[in-house]
């Protein structure tokens, strides 16, 4: 089955969506479609099946990001500082379609929404801050590298524009 992934919207069954975690599931029932709608300050995506649409399968949450690059990044080294990028801030499957490739099928989504952004506005490609070493290994599997950390309590992980745009061929 190949879901349908679009902004989410007030047919969306947020009540029934249930990833095992509370923080996800408390965002995408109570501030998901405000902030998406009302707030403009993310955007979530929902996937969903055309037998069921206002069944949550999994969605993720896009934010403006700006980043401070650390000097070792030479390329970015001579630029104003902060640069700007993309933020995957929420990424999460219902249990009930976990482990059958929608967590890859979303996270795909959002790095083919990065490259599309940046033909209107320029970006140093997506970050993410993955909560587990079980994460991390997910994230890795598609080229994300560590970020040198600012704070260390903070895991962050990004995967460049060039990198996003190569994972994708062409388009």
């Amino acid at each position: 089955m190949t879901p349908t992934i679009e902004v989410i919207q007030s047919f969306h069954n947020r009540d029934a969506f249930d990833c095992g975690v509370d923080d996800p599931n408390l965002f995408i029932k109570r501030q998901a479609r405000q902030a998406t709608e009302r707030k403009r300050i993310s955007t979530t995506y929902v996937a969903s099946s055309l037998e069921s649409p206002s069944q949550i399968i999994g969605y993720y949450t896009l934010v403006n990001y700006s980043v401070i690059v650390p000097p070792s990044l030479r390329v970015y080294k001579t630029y104003p500082h902060p640069l700007l990028a993309i933020k995957l801030a929420r990424l999460a499957i219902d249990q009930k379609w976990q482990s059958r490739g929608f967590g890859e099928l979303l996270l795909v989504d959002a790095i083919r929404k990065t490259v599309e952004v940046s033909g209107m506005i320029a970006n140093i490609g997506l970050f993410v801050d993955p909560s587990t070493s079980s994460i991390v290994e997910f994230y890795k599997g598609y080229g994300f590298a560590k970020v040198e950390p600012t704070d260390p309590e903070k895991l962050e992980m990004w995967l460049p524009f060039d990198s996003c745009r190569r994972l994708l061929g062409p388009i």
